[in-house]
């Protein structure tokens, strides 16, 4: 039963993401063609039956879901559409899905098409340490992720404005400050996630291996990521920099980010190079 549930679900998540892209792309293209609530309810739905998906893989598992790549990009992609509706809600703005959302779609597209290995449950992954750390570890990851998003649509839109070229995407985008609390808010909640990670990662990976390597790629990295968006909040916070400077960092973390996800070891599947 579960198993059939697993596999439709992994059917029809991408199709409700490629609905969700299609309507966010709708309510830019032709605002006046579809109601202005239908994106939104259509990705409350598309994260709710992506919620479904991770509890049906859980328990098939038995444990989370995180044992190979596949199921970290589920787990990613969920996070970072559920980081965007946050910060959706807390802007009420919607314009800036169609940037987003093709990023987690994508992701779940990938995950399905070549993510068909049944997992293995490791024994290392039933500490309770292990959901401490690696839920709001991946969580962080999506909310950089999102930030630096903003972040890149705000520094493409000062360009535009600068360059006084008003065009289309000058149109369709909200204003910089907009942008700038958008980015802010992802950004925070990055922090805030990556702290409680680094906090439960420090007790767990202790606990396991006795021994922490502070220069083992992925804890180096993370904590790089946590140094400047420590910086990054605390400036923004203090509005001792200009908006600008704000996204550069956030832009800059997410890159560091993505040099995360695709170091050879690959995050949260070698558990950093230990098994």
């Amino acid at each position: 039963m579960l198993e059939t549930l697993n596999q439709a679900l992994l059917v029809f998540l991408p199709v409700a993401y490629g609905g969700t892209v299609t309507w966010y792309w709708l309510s830019v293209r032709g605002p006046d063609l579809i109601p202005r609530w239908r994106p939104q309810a259509w990705l409350v739905a598309t994260v709710v039956l992506h919620a479904i998906l991770l509890v049906v893989r859980t328990s098939l598992l038995g444990q989370l879901p995180w044992t190979t790549y596949y199921d970290t990009l589920l787990a990613l992609s969920f996070l970072m559409s559920l980081t965007y509706l946050l910060v959706e809600f807390s802007a009420r703005e919607a314009s800036t899905g169609m940037d987003l959302l093709p990023w987690p779609f994508v992701m779940v597209l990938y995950a399905a098409m070549f993510g068909h290995v049944e997992p293995k449950p490791n024994p290392a992954l039933d500490s309770p340490f292990f959901a401490m750390h690696t839920i709001p570890a991946i969580g962080g990851i999506a909310a950089i992720l999102v930030s630096g998003i903003y972040g890149g649509m705000y520094l493409k839109l000062e360009r535009v404005i600068r360059g006084k070229r008003f065009g289309q995407f000058f149109e369709r985008m909200p204003t910089l400050d907009v942008l700038s609390r958008m980015n802010f808010v992802a950004a925070a909640t990055g922090l805030t996630l990556v702290t409680a990670a680094i906090g439960w990662g420090a007790t767990w990976y202790g606990e396991m291996f006795q021994q922490v390597n502070i220069f083992e790629p992925k804890i180096f990295l993370t904590l790089i990521c946590w140094t400047v968006l420590l910086v990054l909040v605390i400036g923004r916070l203090s509005r001792r920099w200009p908006d600008r400077l704000t996204a550069l960092l956030s832009v800059a973390v997410a890159t560091i980010a993505l040099i995360s996800i695709v170091i050879p070891a690959f995050p949260f599947i070698a558990f950093h190079g230990h098994y």
